[in-house]
Order: C-alpha cells, then structure tokens, then sequence
C-alpha cells in the first residue's frame, strides 16, 4: 500500500470556505443585477410610456380648452367688436408645442423601450448562465471537495493509528 504524508487539510478546507462564500456571493450579485435590469425595463417599457402618454392626453385637453377660449373670443357679430386674442393665441401656440413635445417623447419612449427590452435580453441569458453555476456547478464543486475533505481526514486518522 502506498503512504502519503497528508498532515495539513486546513488549506483545502480554506478553499471550500471560499468555495462556499464565493458562490452565495456570486449568486446575491447576479440576484442585484437582475433585479436592477428587470426594474430598468419596467421603468422604459411601462413607467415612462405610461407617463407620456398621460401628459398627452393632459396637453390634448389644454389645447382643446386654449382653443375654445380664443375661438370663444374671437366669435362675435361684428368684426370691428373682436377684440385682440394675442394672449388666446399664444396659449393655443403653447399647447400645441406641448402636444408636439409629447408625442414626440411618446415616440422616443417607444424607441428605448424596444431597445432597452433587447439589450436586457441580452444582458439576462449570460446572468443566467452565472446563475446557474451558481445554483449548480459551484454546489456541486463544494460538495465534492467536502466529499474529498471527509476521505482525507478519514486517511490522516487511519494513517495516524498505523
């Protein structure tokens, strides 16, 4: 029978702590990432659309008010009775900008969300692959070295008994 001189399984037992503490570490940062990338996506696929468009719809109904008061204004039986609706027309040239600026972020919202969705997609299948070597590969890995731990303290006690 051949005799090793094992006398010192602290080292190994180091590296599983380290395995161990690696791998749940591993495993709470790729958890905070999906969590940022997920919550990234809801804020430009949902979070800002959704708020576009309820500014849209607010500034759709500023211009229709501006217009009724100038129109509201403007109406009268005689032409020499109108009186001058500069302040009307501006509001009504202010809620058209504003109009114009909303569907114009609307349009915007629409292009990052499909972008950010794609790129967390991509971001995500790799994140998966960590996590799963976490949840496998690095358990697995743990439990073979305590494996291998248990079988080399158990040979440096028979070897100590010879």
């Amino acid at each position: 029978m051949n005799t090793s001189n094992v006398t010192n399984i602290d080292s190994i037992e180091n590296f599983h702590r380290g395995l161990v503490k690696f791998s749940d570490e591993l495993q709470a940062i790729t958890e905070e990432i999906k969590l940022a990338v997920m919550k990234g996506e809801q804020a430009f696929g949902h979070d800002y659309p959704s708020y576009w468009r309820r500014q849209l719809q607010i500034a759709e109904r500023s211009l229709s008010e501006a217009r009724d008061q100038l129109a509201a204004k403007t109406s009268s039986v005689r032409n020499e009775d109108q009186p001058t609706a500069s302040e009307e027309k501006k509001r009504v040239r202010r809620a058209e900008a504003r109009l114009d600026l909303c569907n114009a972020k609307i349009r915007r919202a629409k292009h990052w969300a499909h972008q950010i969705s794609r790129d967390c997609d991509q971001l995500l299948g790799p994140l998966s692959d960590v996590t799963n070597h976490c949840d496998s590969t690095l358990q697995q890995a743990a439990v073979d070295l305590r494996q291998l731990i248990d079988h080399l303290r158990a040979y440096t006690d028979q070897s100590t008994d010879d």
